[in-house]
């Protein structure tokens, strides 16, 4: 673990964060403009579109490669992206020239399950058809990575096209938050609690159990879904949901995949852009997308 990394890991256990960020997840506001295109760097060309009840932000250079990255926010399902997702868009064009759409789905509590993945179903498709010549990858951090995960076994199961690769950092995979060895899990971790996760889980679920797979993934299929890179930190609440979401990827057929569990590294720590395991962890995330093939 880097010196940079320890600091941020004292720092936040010996905050009021934790207090904090529950308080964003049950009262989230709707002000929130961290990532819109007047924030940009004036060198990315930025594309708004509003459809299907929700948002998509198209980013890139003037004359970007063909990659282009679908981007989910996480948020616990209940918060909009945040200035760190707009520098991890612009990290990204700056550095391998992508093309990146931020996926501004419906959140709780205006929205359920139902709204959100029909929604990022057909964000996909239309992406599809207004970049024909692109090469798609999907992308999520914690509740996006959960997102991201329904969207490509949803994908499979309605025999859609797959994108190249998938990317899942910190993924929320199961909602139900019954794994008893979260409990444990817990009490590392600086700023998820296990309630507030619970309570937001049930929520998100609607109508559906929250064991259905299209609310949690981790109880889909997980056979032949393409390459998948997945990033997740020792410290973290979700850590003991991301080693039973690694034993579904080695169980699959079909579904090469890469996973990186990062030493005493804090939830979504992706998005402390200037750690070196962020840094590091980036590097090899654009690889993929650049390549298409796992280390």
């Amino acid at each position: 673990m880097s010196l940079r990394g320890k600091w941020l890991l004292f720092k936040t256990q010996h905050s009021q964060l934790k207090q904090q960020i529950q308080q964003a997840f049950l009262q989230p506001s709707r002000q929130n403009r961290a990532v819109v295109p007047e924030k940009f760097a004036a060198n990315i060309v930025t594309e708004e579109r509003r459809v299907f009840g929700g948002r998509l932000l198209t980013a890139a250079s003037g004359a970007p490669l063909p990659q282009h990255v679908l981007l989910f926010h996480g948020g616990a399902y209940t918060m909009q992206g945040i200035d760190s997702h707009r520098q991890l868009m612009e990290t990204l064009i700056n550095e391998a020239n992508l093309r990146i759409t931020y996926v501004d789905y419906p959140l709780v509590p205006e929205a359920t399950v139902d709204e959100t993945v029909v929604f990022a179903m057909r964000a996909y498709s239309y992406l599809r058809a207004q970049y024909p010549d692109d090469q798609f990858f999907l992308m999520g951090d914690s509740a996006g990575g959960g997102l991201a995960l329904t969207l490509l076994q949803q994908l499979k199961l309605h025999q859609e096209p797959l994108p190249a690769g998938t990317i899942l950092v910190s993924p929320w995979t199961d909602l139900s938050m019954m794994n008893p060895d979260l409990q444990a899990a817990a009490k590392h971790d600086p700023y998820l609690t296990l309630a507030t996760l619970k309570k937001i889980g049930f929520e998100y679920a609607g109508d559906h159990p929250v064991t259905d797979p299209v609310v949690s993934p981790i109880y889909g299929t997980f056979d032949d879904l393409g390459p998948v890179q997945l990033y997740y930190g020792t410290n973290e609440l979700l850590a003991a949901d991301d080693e039973r979401l690694l034993q579904k990827f080695q169980m699959a057929n079909g579904t090469p995949f890469r996973a990186h569990q990062m030493k005493s590294m804090l939830h979504d720590y992706i998005l402390w852009s200037k750690l070196p395991e962020s840094k590091r962890t980036l590097k090899e995330i654009k690889q993929f997308i650049l390549t298409g093939e796992l280390e």
